[in-house]
This record gives structure tokens, sequence and C-alpha cells, in this order.
């Protein structure tokens, strides 16, 4: 299995496993009345610069074969994130732009950017069909590895309570539960579940 860098090419694939990695807090943020978040995350996956562009993201191959996505940050790439991101949603919701970032500042008190002596893994998704066959593991494992933790620093992820099974993979690689927030985020599209955050 090889981890390479997503290109723009890898949208198709790509895109749906990091909505599935959240769908609950992508439609809290993304979704109005005309768009979905997928349509959102589409665009800006193949926008330079972004939390959810191409170049934050690797890709898991299996021979020929797509089966995993995730993304690997710290603070310095996490603070440029802001700008580019807000770009992004002004360029794709035009005038109904606002309440989409008003959504993302609230998702972001919860679901927390890294801080100085923080590395974060995201939007950790593999292929339905694929789970449970150990390429959650090797993705991490592999996604740390190019980040290799500093001395001081540690590796950090959130993971929704309604998803047992990724919290037991994240126990099994040795990450602890150092913080429970309490959601009360909700809208006609969506409602966003507690989430942990962990840490390695």
């Amino acid at each position: 299995m090889t981890l390479k860098p997503c290109t723009p090419e890898d949208k198709a694939l790509a895109v749906p496993l990091i909505y599935a990695s959240g769908p609950a807090a992508f439609d809290f943020v993304f979704k109005n009345e005309q768009q979905n978040a997928l349509e959102f995350l589409h665009f800006a996956f193949v926008r330079k610069g972004g939390e959810f562009s191409y170049d934050n993201h690797y890709a898991l191959w299996d021979e020929e074969q797509l089966v995993a996505v995730g993304a690997v940050f710290g603070y310095g790439q996490a603070n440029s994130f802001t700008v580019k991101d807000a770009i992004n949603i002004i360029l794709f919701y035009g005038w109904k732009s606002l309440p989409r970032g008003l959504n993302g500042l609230k998702i972001e008190t919860m679901i927390k950017l890294p801080k100085k002596n923080e590395v974060a893994l995201g939007h950790l998704g593999v292929r339905e069909g694929l789970r449970g066959k150990g390429y959650g593991t090797q993705l991490i494992k592999a996604l740390m590895e190019k980040d290799a933790k500093k001395e001081g620093k540690k590796f950090i992820l959130d993971v929704s309570e309604e998803n047992p099974k990724a919290k037991a993979l994240y126990d099994k690689l040795g990450f602890q539960v150092t913080q429970k927030y309490v959601s009360t985020y909700q809208n006609k599209f969506s409602r966003v579940p507690n989430h942990l955050r962990m840490e390695l």
C-alpha cells in the first residue's frame, strides 16, 4: 500500500470520503436550501490552500485502487485555512455565504484546530465495503509518519460520540480521550452530535 498526496483528479473518489468523516458537521455548516455540503466540498477540493483542498489530503492506494483519505496538519498550516476557506465560501455561496461562515466558526469551538504543540489528523475516511480490513489503521499510521511527532508535540483528532467503531480504532492505536464537547448545534439540515477530543 502507498500513501500519496491527493491531486485535483482524485476529487470524485476522495470528496465522498472526506464528507463521510463528519456528515452531520458538514451539513450543519455547508448545506442550505439550494446547495448541499458535497457540492461545496467538491468546489473547495480543487482549489489550493484550504482545509478541504486536495493539497491538505493524502490518499491511501492499494495497488490501483484508492481505499482511504485523510489529512494531517499543524498549527502553521491551520492558521492559513481561515482566510482561504472564507474566500471559497464567498465564491461558492455569494451573498448567502454569511450563515455558512458563522456556522463554521461555531463548529470550530468544538472541533478545534491544532495549537502550536499539536498535529491534527482529520477527514479520515475509508471506502464503503473496505472498512474493517485494516485500511484505517494503515492510513493513520502513514499520516503520522508524514508529520512525525517532534519532541513536545502530540497528535490530536476528534470523533463523534455516535461513531463507536472509529473510536475503537483510535483507542487501539493508543489515542486517549482528553475532553468531551457537548453539542448544542443543530439547524433544519443537521444535528451535530457530541464530540470527543483524543490525543496521542
